[in-house]
């Protein structure tokens, strides 16, 4: 039987780019991949859960699923 895991990942203000030219959002995901891919689990993908009114990505779950 397979598990399926989500780990929710808000996006994080990395700078802001000057007047009127908007701001940079980062994903710091990499780490809780390895970690999860480490723990015998398998990166399926992700799936956008809140956007921003400009349809950027603002929280994503990150989709892992194992054999139990």
């Amino acid at each position: 039987m397979k598990k399926v895991s989500f780990v929710r990942v808000k996006s994080e203000l990395t700078s802001l780019m000057g007047l009127g030219q908007g701001a940079k959002y980062e994903f710091h995901v990499e780490n809780i991949i390895a970690d999860k891919l480490n723990d015998g689990w398998n990166y399926l993908g992700y799936v956008p859960v809140e956007t921003r009114r400009n349809g950027n990505i603002e929280t994503m779950s990150l989709i892992f699923e194992r054999e139990e």
